[in-house]
């Protein structure tokens, strides 16, 4: 009997492959960075990550609660946070103590917690559009 290569296996199976390629490079220099506040910036990269992927493809069951989150979030981010903006660039680029952007522990911090935030976002949005367990799973909404 042939096996049927679709789409979706495909689709599965390589996005599958490349998070783990992405997950092992990342634990490898999160291990040799020795780096409690870079470890701590992929926890948080990497639930940011999680909930987005699951903002970014609901079931459902869940996307009138969701339009309700979206628009809260999107309250906060245009109001606080781009307020804020400013003093983060004062920041990286202070001139007393050089650009922070520069340092290799900031620059290793960040770019861990933005590696992990994305692999964490696009595994939970592929396997939530196109992962279904069981008879009776529920299949995300069609965008």
């Amino acid at each position: 009997m042939p096996i049927s290569v679709t789409s979706k296996t495909m689709k599965l199976t390589g996005s599958f492959i490349f998070a783990v390629l992405v997950g092992a490079i990342i634990l490898c220099v999160l291990i040799s960075g020795k780096d409690l506040l870079a470890w701590l910036s992929t926890a948080l990269g990497l639930a940011a990550g999680w909930g987005t992927g699951i903002l970014l493809a609901p079931y459902r069951s869940e996307q009138v609660r969701f339009r309700e989150y979206a628009k809260i979030a999107s309250v906060f981010v245009t109001g606080y946070l781009v307020g804020k903006l400013d003093r983060v660039f004062e920041l990286w680029f202070d001139p007393t103590y050089g650009p922070l952007l520069l340092r290799s522990s900031f620059a290793l911090r960040v770019m861990a917690g933005i590696a992990s935030y994305l692999l964490a976002a696009i595994s939970t949005y592929v396997a939530r559009k196109y992962l279904s367990v069981g008879p009776d799973a529920e299949r995300p909404s069609p965008v």
